[in-house]
């Protein structure tokens, strides 16, 4: 009688700790990987440079950066500032990782100054 209650105890732990860490690994979350988008002309910051990396957009603020949250797999960059000047180029990123991309487009009313980065 002792062994069969010990086995049955046992057990339960056993389908106890299987049944916790099934929630465990099934509630895991990766997480986001951050892009920095920084846009300069000619070394000095752009503010209001409409930027996207994916389907998220939003402008530079003005120290010429922004910055987004996203999963990991592989995005566009691109970027275009009210001069008309664009740049793009592809990333890919992995969870947790922090991306910097940095565009340089010229001088106001110049073409940019990339393209093959």
């Amino acid at each position: 009688m002792f062994n069969k209650l010990k086995f049955t105890l046992v057990s339960l732990m056993a389908a106890g700790l299987i049944f916790c860490l099934g929630n465990v690994s099934s509630a895991y979350d990766e997480p986001p990987a951050t892009v920095i988008v920084q846009v300069t002309a000619m070394g000095s910051p752009i503010e209001h440079v409409d930027v996207c990396v994916g389907d998220n957009s939003d402008s530079t603020g003005h120290n010429g950066n922004k910055v987004f949250q996203v999963d990991r797999g592989r995005y566009t960059v691109s970027v275009e500032d009210h001069h008309g000047n664009t740049d793009s180029r592809e990333i890919s990123v992995n969870p947790g990782e922090i991306i910097q991309v940095t565009f340089d487009l010229g001088a106001p009313g110049r073409p940019a100054t990339g393209g093959g980065h």
